[in-house]
């Protein structure tokens, strides 16, 4: 690891554009938060660019904060999170490009509490610390709950009070298990720490303690991904957050649930996961079966869309279950892949919308043909969300079934059908949405074909999509030493 002072500017410059927001005239917070996104992404390469290009071994940078009491600002980037920072950087700059009702109602509040979601992020996927990992996770919640409760539909009471209860709930173990962590380190060495390279040494402890910590950790980062049974409030909040939320919180909040199973449950408490490796197998296997049949019985397509964020990231879960560096190397790039994907989708599904309100998979819509370039793009996105070979999609599931097989081959087959299932709900929505003619196919009057800003943007992401389907090199190369 190399010492750095540039980690912190990856702090510092979200941070600032989120108090800066405050003092931007409200007819140019648009153009002003595009502005410090566009910066923010190049400065997110420039710092990750001796990591993926293998350089350099990762960087990291430690500040004193509360040291007494075991609590340092020690911020990390190496090959594990290097790519879930990329992933934010990319999202928040394509999600603030976006048009939409947050630039015109409460415009300041918005673009403030964007920045200081992506200093949240980046906080929790660079802190080596579980302290600082916590708090940053928890900061997370307060802007994803504004932009639900202010932009978001008519039924966000319940979906932003189901979404705060649950994951608070799953927070509060973990916080009580990384205290007590804590304190198994200060009884063993008489210092208190919690920093994760310390309690590291806690890993090999096979202890009723350890298992409890491991719980409490797992139900919080469970929630978050979240994996069956603890989707339950996935759906409505999806369904009524605003554009910029539902992707944010699909293509990146999703992935600090994945994030925390890498980084910290993995290593410090291997001997729990392995004991209990065939019941997680199964429920990501689950995840993926189980979500693709509520996906396919879906009437709503943004409900569909989050039913098929839940079936994919039981994917993901499956390699970060399977153990071992090949297998979290998989977990990673199908995370990145997804993130892509999910964007895209949700992206495209928002310009509809915005084309055609009464959206609906119960009656054919008929759109294909008002908007070809837009729908064109949307056949693209359906074929990388159904891991089409040549897509990014691809590369990422055939990785978790190759490493997953020899663990359980049972679990690799159901989740292998998910698949299948996958292909008839993705196409249906697109079906449903472009064929054929309603009664009701009013658009709007104003209603032109994807142009302009979205259309550089979604090809832009496409591209990505395929690129990196053909060559994933950049992804393993750069991933050697998860």
């Amino acid at each position: 690891m190399e010492n750095s002072q540039q980690l912190t500017a990856l702090l510092i410059w979200p941070m600032l554009g989120s108090i800066l927001a405050w003092f931007i005239p409200k007819a140019s917070q648009r153009i002003y938060s595009l502005f410090i996104s566009i910066v923010q992404f190049a400065l997110v390469i420039y710092v990750a660019y001796p990591v993926i290009t293998q350089t350099g071994q990762g960087l990291e940078q430690t500040l004193p904060w509360l040291s007494d009491l075991g609590i340092q600002l020690s911020l990390k980037l190496d090959s594990t999170s290097v790519w879930f920072v990329l992933l934010s950087g990319f999202v928040s700059f394509v999600v603030l490009g976006m048009k939409g009702q947050w630039y015109r109602r409460n415009t300041r509040l918005f673009s403030s509490m964007a920045f200081f979601l992506i200093f949240s992020i980046n906080a929790a996927f660079l802190s080596s610390n579980l302290i600082v990992f916590y708090l940053s996770y928890e900061a997370v919640f307060i802007p994803m709950i504004l932009m639900v409760g202010i932009w978001g539909s008519s039924t966000k009471a319940n979906s932003v009070f189901r979404f705060f209860l649950m994951s608070f709930f799953g927070s509060i173990l973990m916080l009580v298990s990384i205290f007590y962590l804590s304190y198994l380190y200060f009884l063993k060495t008489g210092i208190f720490s919690a920093n994760l390279n310390d309690l590291l040494k806690l890993s090999n402890e096979n202890s009723p303690a350890m298992l409890w910590c491991f719980a409490g950790f797992f139900l919080a980062f469970a929630i978050k991904v979240p994996l069956f049974p603890f989707h339950g409030w996935l759906k409505e909040v999806y369904v009524n957050a605003p554009a910029p939320a539902t992707i944010w919180m699909s293509a990146i909040l999703s992935k600090l649930g994945v994030y925390g199973f890498i980084r910290f449950v993995g290593p410090l408490f291997p001997e729990a996961i392995l004991s209990a490796q065939g019941i997680l197998l199964a429920l990501a296997a689950f995840s993926v079966i189980y979500a693709a049949f509520l996906a396919i019985q879906a009437k709503d397509p943004k409900a569909l869309l989050s039913y098929s964020s839940i079936s994919h990231l039981g994917f993901v879960m499956l390699g970060v279950f399977s153990m071992g560096a090949s297998a979290k190397t998989s977990a990673i790039v199908l995370s990145v892949s997804h993130g892509l994907t999910s964007l895209v989708l949700f992206y495209l599904y928002d310009l509809i919308v915005k084309r055609k309100e009464d959206v609906s998979l119960e009656a054919y819509s008929g759109l294909a043909k008002k908007f070809p370039i837009l729908f064109v793009c949307l056949f693209i996105g359906v074929l990388a969300s159904v891991s089409l070979p040549g897509t990014f999609n691809f590369v990422g599931e055939f990785l978790v079934l190759i490493h997953a097989y020899p663990v359980s081959a049972l679990c690799t087959i159901l989740a292998g059908i998910g698949v299948i299932f996958g292909a008839v709900y993705m196409l249906k929505f697109y079906q449903k949405l472009g064929f054929g003619v309603s009664s009701d196919a009013q658009v709007a009057e104003v209603a032109e074909d994807i142009s302009g800003f979205d259309l550089i943007v979604i090809v832009l992401i496409l591209a990505l999509i395929i690129y990196f389907g053909f060559q994933p090199s950049l992804f393993l190369g750069g991933m050697t030493n998860v």
